[in-house]
């Protein structure tokens, strides 16, 4: 009897291992990539923590992807948040694309104040000046647990 309740754990020791391997890879891959649709344009990427050396410092984030455009009339900017005046929130754009095909993008950045990662977002408008206006847009927030 006791050597069927050992067998019995060790098996469910083991399954449970193997369940915790299987399932890491799948959640740490989908922690830093992103999805972004509006206005017939979707901007596709990833959200990676860079290292930095004291002697050749750089900024801590880095974002990287592609805008794919379905429509002839419909442009879309990508912003990253950045801290404005008096703890404020600023959008800094750093990608562009206008009518069907894709553009790819990439930008590094700093936390924001008390240490926030940037939110990133796409808006989409009938040219890149009023869809950086922000009122038909899509936000990725990067989880707060890194």
């Amino acid at each position: 009897m006791r050597s069927l309740v050992l067998r019995t754990i060790g098996a469910l020791v083991a399954a449970g291992i193997g369940l915790g391997v299987a399932a890491a890879p799948a959640s740490a891959a989908g922690d830093n990539t992103f999805r972004l649709t509006t206005g017939g344009v979707v901007g596709s990427g990833t959200y990676d923590h860079m290292m930095s050396i004291p002697e050749q410092p750089v900024p801590p984030i880095r974002i990287t992807g592609t805008l794919t455009g379905r429509s002839y009339f419909r442009c879309a900017v990508i912003q990253v948040g950045r801290s404005g005046p008096a703890d404020g929130l600023e959008w800094h754009t750093f990608g562009r694309h206008c009518g069907p095909g894709r553009t790819k993008f990439r930008v590094q950045a700093n936390y924001m104040f008390r240490g926030v990662q940037p939110p990133v977002r796409l808006c989409s408008g009938w040219s890149p000046r009023q869809a950086e206006r922000g009122r038909q847009c899509d936000l990725y927030r990067p989880p707060s647990d890194r």
